[in-house]
């Protein structure tokens, strides 16, 4: 594999986990924004409810993180048509 070649996969590599990052950390804001806006509550009377609410956060978490995926995949395609798909592909 040439050099330029792996360069430029470990440059999309970087990119992606740096988008993939940044996307995590927005997603937690945006739910704990949810929750303290009122925009999504909680219930809690119940024991069953306060053992489900770990989990209730955590899918309203990855739903928040999975809104970031379209966004993630176009960067990812527009660095990757920056470096050159020519490039990758000569392995």
């Amino acid at each position: 594999m040439p050099q330029a070649t792996l360069d430029a996969w470990i440059s999309l590599y970087a990119a992606v986990g740096l988008l993939v990052a940044m996307c995590a950390i927005v997603a937690v804001i945006k739910t704990v924004h949810d929750y303290r806006s009122g925009a999504r509550t909680l219930a809690t009377t119940t024991v069953m409810d306060k053992v489900l609410a770990a989990p209730r956060v955590w899918v309203r978490w990855q739903l928040n993180y999975l809104l970031g995926a379209p966004a993630i995949l176009a960067i990812a395609m527009l660095y990757a048509n920056h470096l050159g798909f020519a490039t990758l592909v000569d392995v």
